[in-house]
């Protein structure tokens, strides 16, 4: 028996030393093969890696600028494989997805088709209300979309993933927001697989870093104020987060009022609609994070967009095709200052539906339009569940319906955006259209809106980082 024991000894004895053998070889072994570059993108640094990722992922430099990214480089041997994996960076992006990146070594015999790859089935987190729970992830791999090569560092296979909670396992979109604040994330239900060898991984605890509290690293109070068709409201406070920039709003408006914004910080221009919505320290409307930290801020409030019950109607009768066949443009109806007209396209099989303006309106607010076939909307609605039903309905086309002489609908194939500015092209069934007519013709769902133009500009005071408040 006391043999046995012995001979049980010797052999953990004898593994741990070949653990410890292979585990050197492989952490301080510096390969010195040359990698084809015809087959793998070769990065001079991580650091030039990173700067490309942030293409993909723009958000990351404002992250590492935060202290959000670096500094995990948790190696984890994979000693069957002869490999390890090295996770680099963790961070927790807006509802919830989780942006890593890792590595693997690269041996010379390695080809783009037979790499290792890390599966990840579900993750928690720490430090937040709901730690106790799982979720199921959706592992998206990006570092390849770039170029299509794998991406290679000082002879180790480079990755980056999201990995997005699963909504109907874990709950709505707006509870995962709350994971920004967690402590940590575990990734659970890991492994690595490698041509036909698999290695399962155990739980990894990954520290979620910020040097500032919430994330939110600078604010400034305001005092904008602008009269709309309800009252004033006044604009009064202005957050810069990781995830998300807060501009709070205070004043008497209807729930389902939307604000057209652009942001005029940057060379290139955009703008979006947006919902308010509600946190504890009031209402406010969510603009997109600034991809670096900033000093400054700019942004113009294009529009404020009071309801979208309107609607116009027309019907297409023998004389309107002929006319729109000239290329003439016949119009559909007047809402809010905007006229609706319909043309067709040059081949003359898809009808093209414009909007102008009688008074100036800027071209970012055509830019936040959209239609749909009603029947195509009718049918998303009815599969959703009632969270899904929510977001559809406060994120409502412009919805098209067309009903020939016997009021059965025409077929619309889809919507889509062209060339032509202001305008959407319909695909339909032609033959039933023209056979159909008089066509009814209806657009609802139409905004009716304010123009506002009020610039909304500061500057930003820097907030205190953690390690600062525990020095207190």
């Amino acid at each position: 028996m006391r043999k046995l024991n012995l001979y049980k000894i010797i052999g953990i004895f004898l593994s741990f030393v070949l653990f410890l053998v292979i585990f050197n070889q492989i952490k301080n072994g510096e390969p010195n093969f040359k990698v084809d570059e015809s087959l793998f993108e070769v990065y001079e640094s991580t650091s030039s890696w990173e700067e490309a990722m942030e293409n993909s992922v723009p958000q990351t430099r404002l992250a590492r600028e935060l202290g959000v990214l670096g500094g995990e480089e948790r190696r984890i041997p994979l000693l069957s494989a002869e490999r390890d994996l090295i996770i680099h960076d963790v961070m927790v992006l807006n509802y919830g997805a989780v942006y890593l990146t890792y590595s693997f070594s690269l041996k010379e015999s390695d080809q783009p088709y037979n790499l290792p790859r890390l599966h990840i089935g579900s993750v928690s987190f720490t430090g937040i209300e709901g730690s106790n729970e799982s979720y199921l992830v959706n592992q998206q791999n990006i570092s390849k979309e770039q170029n299509g090569k794998p991406h290679v560092v000082n002879h180790r296979i480079y990755q980056a993933d999201i990995l997005i909670p699963n909504h109907e396992a874990g709950g709505t979109i707006n509870e995962f927001n709350r994971f920004s604040s967690a402590n940590s994330v575990l990734i659970k239900d890991a492994y690595v697989q490698g041509n036909d060898e698999k290695v399962n991984l155990e739980n990894q605890e990954l520290s979620l870093e910020s040097d500032y509290a919430s994330n939110v690293y600078a604010e400034t109070d305001l005092n904008k104020s602008v009269k709309i068709k309800d009252g004033e409201l006044t604009f009064s406070h202005f957050e810069a987060g990781l995830n998300m920039n807060k501009l709070y709003i205070e004043g008497e408006y209807d729930p389902q009022t939307k604000f057209v914004i652009t942001n005029t910080s940057g060379e290139n221009p955009y703008s979006i609609e947006y919902d308010v919505r509600e946190d504890k320290d009031g209402s406010y409307l969510p603009l997109e994070p600034f991809q670096a930290i900033q000093k400054q801020f700019s942004y113009r409030l294009n529009e404020v967009i009071l309801n979208k019950d309107g609607s116009v109607s027309k019907t297409i009768a023998q004389s309107d095709l002929e006319a729109m066949e000239k290329g003439e443009k016949v119009t559909i109806g007047e809402y809010s200052g905007i006229s609706y007209s319909v043309h067709l396209k040059d081949d003359g099989q898809q009808l093209v539906i414009s909007f102008d303006a009688q008074e100036e309106i800027s071209s970012q607010f055509f830019n936040q339009f959209d239609i749909e076939s009603r029947k195509t909307y009718e049918e998303r609605f009815d599969v959703a569940s009632e969270e899904e039903r929510q977001l559809i309905e406060s994120r409502k086309h412009i919805l098209l319906e067309l009903k020939d002489d016997k009021k059965s609908s025409i077929l619309i194939y889809q919507t889509r955006p062209i060339g032509e500015p202001n305008s959407i092209q319909v695909d339909l069934d032609h033959e039933h259209f023209t056979s159909g007519l008089p066509v009814s013709m209806t657009l609802s769902n139409l905004p009716e809106f304010q123009s506002i133009n009020l610039d909304i500009s500061g500057s930003l005071k820097m907030n205190e980082k953690n390690n600062l408040f525990s020095n207190l």
